[in-house]
């Protein structure tokens, strides 16, 4: 149910869904809070109430590695209305979780918000990402990096992400030429 619900999108984020929703983030099945967690993901802004927020925020605690990295990702679709001092440091946290998919998906989160996110910490934690052995972390950084703006490029940035250019896994380098395309001039 939670998986069509998602798939519906934000024509599906009516009240009563989203209160039903909520419901099965706290379900003990693994399984069912990381299915609702993708589908309030779909809905994305149009799901961001402050309950829901809450309740995303609380599982990025979680013991199963898919519902931390499912809340990530609907944190992220929620973009600048989910983007409070409190959401930001979590998913900061999360870029530091043993599961390298939950990392990944905290730095797309990251990038989703946009220049909101885009303070010193955020900006010194996604640059550290650069330098994680999993390749998607590396990506993710990345482009969450081309997607903050003026606030990320820095030179300590530019150079950071010249160095990916010279990673051995070509997406990553893919990423970095983006990267430093999405900083324009100044990069």
């Amino acid at each position: 149910a939670c998986e069509a619900l998602g798939k519906m999108g934000e024509k599906a984020a009516t009240n009563e869904v989203i209160e039903k929703l909520v419901s099965a983030l706290g379900d003990q099945d693994g399984w069912v809070s990381e299915s609702a967690c993708k589908a309030l993901a779909y809905m994305g802004e149009k799901a961001a109430t402050n309950e829901v927020i809450d309740k995303l925020v609380s599982l990025l605690g979680d013991q199963d590695d898919s519902v931390r990295e499912s809340a990530c990702e609907a944190l992220g679709n929620m973009g600048e209305k989910a983007a409070t001092n409190e959401v930001i440091d979590k998913i900061i946290s999360a870029i530091g979780d043993p599961e390298s998919r939950v990392r990944s998906s905290a730095c797309w989160a990251l990038g989703k918000m946009g220049e909101k996110a885009a303070t010193n910490k955020v900006v010194d934690k996604l640059i550290s990402a650069l330098g994680d052995d999993d390749y998607r972390v590396k990506i993710g950084a990345c482009w969450a990096l081309g997607k903050m703006g003026e606030k990320a490029t820095t030179n300590k940035v530019i150079d950071k992400l010249i160095s990916a250019l010279g990673d051995r896994d070509n997406s990553v380098r893919e990423s970095a030429c983006e990267a430093l395309g999405n900083m324009g001039e100044k990069a």
